[in-house]
């Protein structure tokens, strides 16, 4: 079975977001410049839709979006409840940006 899901944002949305960012990201990942936060919120969406989980607010801070030393994304859970889930399939994840766009695609199989 594969699951895919493919996400977008716009720098606009997360400069909306600027005051709860805290709600939508672990503090490694609020270090990243602003573009490269759209591309995690993206991949985050993404991960999650595939996952069939239709309000996704409370897993945001429980999923980081890391990188391998090679620049290539990879998914951390934070949350067991989340974790059991998604140990089933095996996950990837790309991400691709503008100067104003991000767009992630997640692919969970098995």
């Amino acid at each position: 079975m594969i699951k895919l899901s493919i996400e977008t944002k716009k720098l606009e949305d997360i400069e909306k977001l600027s005051e709860k960012i805290d709600i939508f990201f672990t503090e490694r990942e609020k270090n990243s410049n602003k573009i490269t936060l759209a591309g995690k919120l993206a991949a985050k969406d993404a991960l999650l839709r595939s996952c069939g989980i239709s309000k996704p607010i409370k897993f945001y801070k429980k999923i980081e979006i890391d990188r391998m030393p090679s620049g290539r994304p990879f998914i951390r859970v934070l949350e067991p409840e989340l974790f059991k889930k998604l140990s089933r399939y095996k996950s990837s994840v790309s991400i691709s940006h503008t100067k104003e766009k991000a767009v992630a695609i997640c692919i969970l199989y098995k």
